[in-house]
Formats: C-alpha cells, structure tokens, sequence
C-alpha cells in the first residue's frame, strides 16, 4: 500500500499538514487545507489544489481496484478512516494518505459470490466515499465538480498500464480490466453525475522524445498552468497541435 499507492497504515511524520475524519466533508476545514497546498505548490488560487487532491486521491481509487481484484479484499476507505496528509518531496509536495484502522471486507475467491460482493463494494466506496469528497472539495474550491472527477480515470488509467507491464499473471491483469470496467458501467446517480465519470474514451498522442512509443493525453486539465512559472502539461487536453509542437522546442 505504501509503496505503490502512497497509502500508510502509520501516522505519516514527515507531514506538514494534514485532515481526516468528519473534516474531510467540511467544507470550511477542507478549504483550509486546500489553501495550504496551494501555498505548497504556488498555486494562484484554490482551484489548482482542488484538481492536483483529485488527482492524487487516484490513488486511493487505484488501490481499491487493486486489491478487490488481485486480493479479492476491500479495505475500509471511509472517509471516517481516512487521514490525508501534505508531504514535501524534492522539488514537489504530495499527498499521502493513511487508513487508520487496519479493516478490509474479505470475500471467497468463488466467481458466484464475487459478482455482487464486487459490485456493492465499489458503489459504496464511489458513492459514499469519493462522491462527498469530490463535493466538499469543488464547494470548498469553487471548481466544478466534474473537473475533480475528471482526474480519476487518468489516474487509473495510469496505473493499469504500470500493472501491465508489471504483472505478469494475464489471469489478474483480466481480471483488473473486468472490474475497472464495472466501475464505468455504474449507473451515473452513483456519482452524483448525470454520466458516469469514469467512462471516458482514452486518447493517445506520440511521445515526443521516444519514436514509436505513444503518451495518454490526461481526460481533463490538472490546471498545472494555474501555478507560478508553470505551464500547460505535454499531455494537456487544451493544448492544440501547433502549442503541442512549440511546447517540444
């Protein structure tokens, strides 16, 4: 969990700041530690801090996938159990995140069970869990909430090309695939939204510094711009060809 999602099960130390609990869903509490964060990372306005917390609670939702998938487990991500914490790194600051209470939901590795088991324990967590934090952090923020939401499927897309070019079992990267896709087909009232966030067509571009290999273009803009000396990512979905093109000189 540590490693690949960024997600302990320890208090963090190294952490400046942090917010769990009953304040993740206030928004007067969550608009404090956004104007943290946007402090931490030059930010001009809260906006780009609602976007990059989006972006990096994909780990959260990466690992959720992960384990009901390959562990056939469900760890209690609630927002009760959660904590959310900013770490500085070198030249950046990250959110890690702990789970204070060490719980999972368990269930047989039996298809018949697993079937439903999979599909209440993914609703519950998109939506109970990330639906009023992605809420609470657009009203904190002032960013439409879609855009919050929009940072999950490049997250998870992310992620699965890693795990295919980790995992060598073609029975789990299946099964991963399988249930990524249940995500997307759940009804949009899960979400809140009137479509599915999740379900999105994944575009490609050619990288620029590798010939023949090709980069996802990110499903919304992380508002990367919004930071101070900062611009437009190579993989922004705002940038036109011509921008792309003056961006690689």
């Amino acid at each position: 969990m540590d490693k690949h999602f960024q997600i302990s099960t320890v208090p963090q130390e190294r952490a400046v700041a942090s917010i769990g609990g009953d304040a993740l869903l206030d928004r007067e509490a969550v608009s404090g530690f956004l104007a943290e964060y946007r402090q931490l990372i030059e930010g001009t306005d809260d906006t780009v801090a609602a976007a990059y917390f989006g972006s990096w609670f994909g780990s959260v939702a990466a690992a959720m996938h992960y384990t009901v998938s390959v562990n056939h487990a469900a760890p209690d991500f609630s927002t009760d159990n959660l904590q959310v914490c900013l770490i500085p790194e070198s030249g950046y600051t990250r959110l890690g995140f702990r789970i204070v209470r060490e719980e999972a939901d368990w269930v047989p590795n039996d298809p018949a069970p697993r079937a439903g088991w999979r599909e209440d324990v993914l609703t519950q967590f998109y939506g109970l869990t990330v639906r009023p934090l992605m809420e609470c952090l657009s009203a904190a923020s002032g960013l439409h909430v879609g855009r919050i939401w929009g940072q999950l499927p490049t997250a998870l897309n992310n992620y699965y090309e890693r795990w295919q070019e980790e995992i060598r079992d073609e029975a789990i990267l299946e099964r991963l695939a399988e249930d990524i896709r249940l995500a997307q087909e759940l009804p949009p009232h899960v979400f809140g939204r009137s479509k599915n966030p999740l379900q999105v067509n994944i575009r490609r571009l050619a990288h620029p510094l590798e010939p023949g290999k090709q980069l996802a273009l990110k499903n919304v803009c992380c508002l990367q711009y919004l930071r101070q000396n900062r611009y437009y990512c190579y993989t922004c979905p705002r940038l036109t060809a011509k921008e792309r093109a003056e961006w690689r000189h």
